[in-house]
């Protein structure tokens, strides 16, 4: 029997190990959009650690060592973030670097103004910097009314629109709440977590029962971090960065050790998947931070970056739900795939809670 499970649990550990300092994959630079006239200013934030890679430097090159070489930057951004317009092409010239911080890292922020032949209109960005050293990179932009887009894998340009219509807000945001669970590996193994048991429930009071209780813990985690999503969006509360995310990792700690402890038990109270969903939530509008809500569609943008959410989230315990209860019905599956995938899931949580509270 246990032979058949370890194809199973080896899959729940290779689900965890892989993720280690980053729960969600990629690196990230911001770019603040203001059109005018003539052309436009674009404010860039990108990582430190990406600049200097990006500039052939090792990654812990120094502030001094960065600024040192002003000139190279400032040609990669304005060479390698462009707009255009309906007139052409437009020319972008870079500002000196200056050493700022995202998300508790050190990044560099340059001002590139943008002027664009006549006629300047049907404006659109395009960037090609840090994908091809990190493939999974990701760039907020943030454009005037709050409006706000994300250029990931092949999709490198947008259309600099300023008032996007009410379905355009949602289908994006939707799409941005989807993307944000699948590649928030964090947020997969505390509902992983949260789950891990439904298989023995499910040999011992039937597949419905099952059902039914894994649908109200999961709907409270959504309660949960649907409250906290909503508050600190739209600025009624706002924590540090590096609090939340080791929070986070401590909540994944928590409910794995519970399994490990308690095999046999039910799914966990909903109770405890609430109020760690408001932890949760608050690692969910770090995204909307960084695109920034529309001004015209703000409620739009809320419910659908939810929405987005709640249908990955559906899907993924789902496709989770099958193969625990067919795992279930072999006899080491609590030691096996319960204790053995906790262990994975809390060893992944606790290398996260050291890098989070180090600030590493």
């Amino acid at each position: 029997m246990a032979r058949l499970l370890a194809p199973f649990a080896l899959a729940l550990v290779g689900a965890a190990m892989p993720v280690t300092a980053q729960a969600h994959m990629g690196s990230k630079k911001t770019i603040t959009v203001v059109t005018h006239d003539a052309g436009a200013t674009l404010d860039v934030t990108v990582d430190a650690v990406d600049a200097a890679l990006a500039l052939g430097l090792p990654a812990s090159a120094s502030h001094a060592r960065l600024l040192g070489r002003e000139t190279l930057v400032r040609g990669w951004l304005a060479g390698g973030i462009t707009v255009s317009s309906d007139g052409g092409r437009c020319r972008g010239t870079a500002a000196a670097p200056e050493i700022t911080a995202q998300d508790g890292r050190d990044a560099l922020r340059v001002r590139i103004e943008v002027a664009c032949p006549e006629p300047a209109t049907g404006l659109r960005l395009r960037d090609e910097t840090v994908f091809a050293e990190d493939p999974d990179h990701e760039t907020f932009v943030a454009m005037a009314g709050g409006t706000g887009d994300v250029l990931r894998g092949e999709r490198r340009e947008i259309a600099l629109a300023t008032a996007p219509s009410a379905w355009r807000t949602a289908t994006a945001f939707v799409r941005e709440g989807a993307v944000h669970l699948v590649t928030g590996y964090d947020h997969l193994l505390f509902l992983l977590s949260l789950v891990l048991s439904a298989g023995v429930l499910a040999r011992r009071e039937g597949l419905r029962r099952a059902a039914r209780d894994v649908a109200w813990v999961v709907t409270a985690f959504t309660l949960g971090h649907s409250i906290s999503l909503v508050l600190a969006a739209l600025g009624v509360v706002s924590l540090p960065s590096q609090l939340v995310e080791s929070a986070i990792a401590a909540s994944i700690i928590a409910v794995a050790a519970l399994n490990v402890a308690r095999p046999q038990a039910r799914v966990a109270k909903p109770w405890i998947a609430g109020a760690f969903g408001i932890v949760h939530g608050f690692g969910f509008s770090s995204v909307l931070a960084d695109v920034g809500l529309p001004a015209s569609h703000r409620a739009v943008a809320l419910a659908s970056f939810n929405v987005g959410i709640e249908l990955a989230q559906l899907v993924f315990v789902t496709l989770v739900m099958l193969p625990l209860v067919w795992a279930a019905h072999h006899r080491r599956y609590q030691t096996v795939v319960v204790r053995g995938g906790s262990l994975a899931i809390a060893a992944c949580g606790c290398v996260w809670l050291v890098e989070r509270g180090l600030g590493l």
